[in-house]
């Protein structure tokens, strides 16, 4: 994916995450002598890397190309920012990744009520931390 088009997918992307939460998510592709490179998508929340694709891409199936997942995942970000604010939790995307949690954790368009359902579900444990912090609900070494 060239540089403009993920520029304007990520400030769109950025439009609907809370500000407070310091999300940031990265892609570049890395050159491995003559090949083309390896893409890489990281997410971090302040300083802390707390999803990174390929590293921690977990795969059944080794006919796989790095390019066409590169192109997916950003579908599926670009899906994610154009679905309706309504149907947030009950669309049926296409991820694969585990990036999801992630990214519902972080918009503002999911509301306080809807958060406090998400920290309910242990389907969310993974980014519980990120909920709390849009709650305000101080991190102890309990629910941390």
């Amino acid at each position: 994916m060239g540089k403009r088009p993920w520029s304007k997918l990520q400030s769109a992307l950025y439009k609907v995450i809370d500000k407070k939460v310091d999300f940031r998510i990265y892609s570049c592709s890395y050159d491995i002598g003559e090949c083309l490179g390896i893409p890489r998508y990281w997410i971090t929340i302040g300083k802390e890397i707390v999803w990174d694709f390929p590293k921690n891409a977990m795969w059944d199936d080794s006919d796989w190309n790095f390019f066409d997942e590169v192109q997916s995942i950003s579908r599926l970000i670009k899906a994610y920012v154009d679905c309706p604010k309504d149907k947030l939790l009950t669309y049926a995307f296409n991820d694969r990744w585990k990036i999801l949690p992630y990214l519902l954790a972080c918009d503002k368009r999911i509301g306080k009520r809807r958060l406090v359902q998400m920290l309910e579900k242990d389907e969310y444990s993974c980014v519980a931390w990120i909920i709390r912090k849009r709650l305000g609900i101080k991190q102890t070494e309990n629910n941390s």
